[in-house]
């Protein structure tokens, strides 16, 4: 009862720290218009189906079974980044000339990463709750970016480099729809001031056809509570399912971060659903943005 109590405050304090997230956004990139992969991903839920005391469920043998798990949260791990051998090139936004003197100017925001219509509307230092590697801990001036998907396929993932004076930000970004926008932290919460002039920016964009959510094979339902359930919709077994959800606010209609976290489920039976309750999920800030299945336990 006591863990039960304690990890509904977290819920909570989690909750009231990405509200004051999202109104610092509003503020700060005026985001009163909104736009209408693996990727990075720090922490995985993982939930195995087959342990005896985490289900009552799916049937080992893959017979249909309409019982559910118990809803219990569980331990996070976490894994690296494999990104394709073959990445796409570099590209990069280079200062214009200035026609009266002929010097280059800084850059300035917003600026297109072209070929992918991807645009960078601004950047800002932020002081709040830094979530990019998953601790939700305070930190003050972050380097924080907004962004846009106005490109025709959504991203799986995205390195963005700024660099001012001998200083080098790096943002990570994965998953970000197409028509969405998103701010996202220097991944190492490095810090800026107000003013800074901008050298130089470069992008290493990797596209998806799109963000599968595999609704054949499963649904993934919010409870309202700060759980999610996972049923297979078939009649066979699935080794592996694969849920990806990232902070959301809907009021703004903004992503929050870059990071996407996920739930791993393993040997969900025929007709079988199991309740997870993930460790960065919560039904007001959370949005699934890809669903994967995969024939083996991975």
């Amino acid at each position: 009862m006591k863990n039960s109590n304690f990890f509904k405050i977290l819920i909570g304090v989690i909750c009231v720290l990405l509200l004051a997230l999202v109104v610092f956004v509003a503020i700060v990139f005026d985001s009163r218009s909104p736009n209408p992969i693996l990727g990075i991903f720090k922490d995985e839920t993982v939930v195995d189906t087959s342990s005896e005391d985490e289900t009552r469920g799916p049937d080992q043998t893959g017979e249909p079974s309409d019982q559910t798990t118990e809803t219990k949260p569980v331990d996070t791990d976490e894994e690296q980044v494999t990104l394709p051998d073959d990445l796409p090139p570099v590209v990069e936004i280079l200062p214009e000339t200035d026609p009266d003197t002929g010097k280059e100017k800084d850059i300035t925001f917003p600026c297109k990463v072209e070929g992918y219509g991807l645009v960078i509307e601004k950047l800002a230092p932020y002081s709040g709750m830094f979530v990019e590697d998953g601790t939700n801990v305070n930190k003050y001036d972050i380097a924080m970016l907004l962004v846009r998907n106005d490109g025709d396929f959504p991203v799986e993932y995205t390195q963005l480099r700024v660099v001012y004076g001998h200083v080098e930000l790096l943002f990570d970004i994965s998953a970000l729809p197409v028509g969405e926008r998103m701010v996202v932290q220097e991944k190492n919460a490095k810090t800026i001031s107000e003013e800074i002039k901008v050298e130089s920016v470069t992008a290493l964009v990797v596209q998806r056809a799109d963000l599968e959510m595999s609704e054949k094979m499963v649904s993934v339902t919010d409870n309202g509570d700060n759980t999610m359930t996972v049923k297979n919709l078939t009649d066979k077994m699935i080794p592996t399912v694969r849920v990806f959800y990232k902070y959301y606010m809907e009021d703004e209609e903004i992503f929050v971060g870059g990071i996407a976290f996920t739930v791993r489920i393993s040997r969900l039976g025929a007709g079988a659903s199991v309740t997870v309750q993930p460790s960065h999920y919560t039904s007001q800030t959370g949005r699934v943005v890809m669903v994967l299945t995969y024939e083996s336990e991975v």
